[in-house]
C-alpha cells in the first residue's frame, strides 16, 4: 500500500506512520482521500479494549486552568461515563480543539484514543476520537461533582461551554445544559457581566434546561467576554465569528385538526375538518464545525412540542383564544409563527397547506422586532382588556319596545 501523502510504500497506512509524515490521523488521511476505513484498519485494530490500569494516575493538585476546563465541560454533559472510563468524545472536524483540551485534562489521568469499531449495525467500520481517563482517576476530585458554586475562572469554563455546545442562531446563542442547576448557575453568574438569558421549554434533558440570549446585545456582550479565551482553542472562535454562506433549510410536520370559521358565510362555517402540512424554513450561515445550520432533529422536537402536540386531532377553535375567532389559514401562520420565533430566531418562512390547493406562505417579524412589539394586534382583538369598554356597549341595556297585545274579541 502507498501512502497518498509521502509516496512511501507500507504494509499498512496506520498512525504512527501519518503522525511522522504529515501529522494526520487515520481518519483525517480517510477523509481527505475519500477511502473507507475498512480498506485501512487492520483486523487486530478493530474492538479493541482499554485497561484502566495502563491509564497513569492524576496529579495531587491541579491547576486552575485544568478544573476549569473539567467544570466548563461537566456543564455543558460533554462528559460520558462508558465502563471503567470517563469519556469525552470528539468529532474529526474539531480534532485540534479536543487535543486543547487535553493539553490540560493530563492532569486528571485522561489521554486521545482513536479507535476503530465494527457492528452488525454499522456494517462498516467507524472511527471514534475521544480522551479517556478512569473513573477512579476523577472520583477522587470534587471537579467530578457538578457544584453550583462556579470555579474561580468563569470566564474560561464558559468559553469550554460555549466551544463544545454553544448554538449560534440568527445572532443569538443557545446552551443546553443536562442539570438544569448547571444553567442557573451560569445565568446567575453571567447576569453580573450584564449577560441575560432566557429559559426555553425545549431541553434536550428531562432535568436539563436550554438558555438562550435574551437579545442580540447579550449575544454580543457574551460573546466579547469570553472571546480570549475562545481565541486560544483551535476553530473555536471560527464557530460563531466566521464568514461562510448562507444556507435555508426546511423541515415539513404535518397535524390532523378540525375548525370552523365563525360568522363565514358559506359552508366554512361548518365543523370540518383534515390533514394540515407545514414547512418551517429557516436561513442562517452554515457552522464551520458542524456543516449545518440547525439540526433537524431540534428544529422537528421544537415545532412538534410547541405547534404540533398542540394542534393534532383538535379543534382549532378551541386550543387557544387567539385562534377561537378566525381559525384561517392566515391567522394559524401568524399564531405559528410567535410559538416558535423564540426557538428559531433564523426562521424567515412557513409554509402551511390547509389542502393540497389551498397554501398561505408567511414570513413574520424577527426576534428582536418581536420582543420589542409583543404579539401582533391581529391576534389579540378579543384577549384585549379593552374590549367591550366602548360606550356603545350601553345600547344592549336598553329595554325593548313594547307592544300592546290586543285581545282577539275587540279586533
Amino acid at each position: 500500500m502507498q501512502c497518498l501523502e509521502c509516496g512511501t510504500e507500507l504494509e499498512h497506512v496506520d498512525n504512527q506512520h501519518l503522525l511522522g509524515c504529515c501529522s494526520l490521523t487515520l481518519h483525517e488521511y480517510a477523509i481527505r482521500h475519500h477511502l473507507p476505513l475498512d480498506l485501512l484498519v487492520k483486523r487486530e485494530q478493530l474492538n479493541q479494549v482499554d485497561l484502566a490500569a495502563d491509564y497513569p494516575s492524576p496529579q495531587r493538585g491541579m491547576s486552575e486552568r485544568a478544573r476549569a476546563v473539567l467544570r466548563g465541560l461537566k456543564w455543558g454533559g460533554v462528559m460520558e461515563k462508558e465502563g471503567a472510563f470517563v469519556i469525552i468524545p470528539g468529532e474529526i472536524r474539531r480534532l485540534d480543539q479536543l487535543l486543547w483540551d487535553l493539553q490540560w485534562l493530563r492532569e486528571y489521568g485522561f489521554r486521545f484514543r482513536q479507535e476503530y469499531r465494527y457492528s452488525d449495525t454499522t456494517h462498516r467500520v467507524v472511527a471514534k476520537n475521544r480522551l479517556k481517563a478512569p473513573v477512579e482517576n476523577l472520583a477522587q476530585h470534587a471537579d467530578m461533582r457538578l457544584s453550583p458554586v462556579p470555579p474561580p475562572d468563569f470566564v474560561l469554563s464558559l468559553a469550554v461551554l460555549i466551544a463544545h455546545v454553544g448554538e449560534l442562531q440568527g445572532d443569538y446563542l443557545f446552551l443546553q445544559f443536562p442539570e438544569q442547576s448547571a444553567g442557573e448557575a451560569v445565568a446567575i453568574e453571567a447576569s453580573v457581566h450584564g449577560i441575560m438569558f432566557k429559559e426555553l421549554d425545549a431541553a434536550d434533558h428531562p432535568n436539563g434546561q436550554l438558555l438562550r440570549t435574551l437579545t442580540r446585545a447579550d449575544t454580543d456582550r457574551l460573546l466579547t467576554l469570553v472571546s480570549e479565551s475562545l481565541s486560544e482553542m483551535p476553530g473555536a472562535l471560527d464557530r460563531f465569528r466566521q464568514q461562510t454562506p448562507e444556507v435555508t433549510v426546511s423541515k415539513e410536520l404535518v397535524f390532523d385538526a378540525a375548525h370552523f370559521i365563525t360568522d363565514h358565510p358559506s359552508k366554512c362555517s361548518n365543523l370540518h375538518g383534515g390533514r394540515y402540512l407545514l414547512q418551517v424554513k429557516v436561513k442562517d450561515r452554515v457552522d464551520p464545525s458542524t456543516g449545518c445550520v440547525v439540526d433537524y432533529g431540534y428544529l422537528k422536537r421544537v415545532t412538534a412540542k410547541q405547534v404540533i402536540d398542540r394542534f393534532d386531532h383538535h379543534n382549532l377553535n378551541y386550543t387557544t383564544a387567539e385562534l377561537a375567532w378566525r381559525s384561517s389559514t392566515e391567522m394559524l401562520c401568524v399564531y405559528i409563527w410567535e410559538q416558535l420565533i423564540d426557538y428559531l430566531p433564523a426562521m424567515v418562512e412557513l409554509q402551511l397547506y390547509e389542502t393540497t390547493q389551498s397554501w398561505c406562505n408567511y414570513s413574520g417579524p424577527t426576534l428582536e422586532t418581536y420582543q420589542q412589539t409583543g404579539s401582533d394586534g391581529l391576534m389579540t382583538h378579543f384577549i384585549n382588556s379593552k374590549l367591550g369598554e366602548s360606550h356603545l356597549r350601553n345600547l344592549i341595556q336598553e329595554k325593548p319596545p313594547t307592544f300592546e297585545v290586543v285581545a282577539k274579541s275587540q279586533r
